[in-house]
């Protein structure tokens, strides 16, 4: 009697392996593209500051806002943040020259796949390196500027307004 009872629990045995499907594994992937490297800076009007118009010469000084770069391209790369200035002019009269601007970073906060570093801009009538980054991978790189204008002795009170335009390269 055991061993019609041994034979049948084989047979079931071999029947539940049967009956039961195989695994089957599916490989799935995603892709990660490249992307690209940029600059965003503030977009509204911004404001150094005021004082009085004075005999001597001056300078007025205030914070642009904050600029950031961003490299989506990945792997080892560099870029460099440039700035240049339009003259500041007034409503009527003379024009305080982008000579008399300079830039300053000041503190950058980066992420930890970049190492960015400030670079002195005391004029800027011609484009400037600000910043320069060395990356490897995806980053991005922040910092608020200061912006100086020296103000030439006995300038005319008013509004003087000028454009900075940032680049990344």
């Amino acid at each position: 009697m055991r061993k019609p009872l041994l034979l049948a629990c084989a047979l079931t045995t071999v029947a539940i392996t049967t009956v039961m499907p195989a695994g089957a594994a599916t490989p799935a992937t995603f892709t990660l593209l490249a992307g690209t490297l940029s600059i965003s800076t503030p977009t509204l009007s911004v404001s150094l500051g005021s004082q009085v118009s004075l005999i001597t010469s001056s300078t007025i000084s205030g914070p642009l806002g904050v600029v950031t770069v961003s490299d989506q391209r990945g792997g080892a790369t560099t870029w460099t943040a440039s700035v240049i200035s339009t003259a500041f002019t007034p409503p009527a009269g003379p024009a305080d020259p982008a000579s008399n601007v300079s830039y300053a970073a000041g503190a950058i906060t980066a992420s930890a796949t970049v190492v960015a570093t400030a670079v002195a801009a005391p004029n800027l009538t011609g484009v400037s390196t600000v910043v320069t980054g060395t990356s490897t991978g995806v980053s991005s790189a922040s910092w608020n500027p200061t912006i100086s204008v020296v103000v030439p002795a006995n300038f005319a009170p008013g509004e003087y307004a000028a454009t900075i335009t940032h680049s990344v390269a």
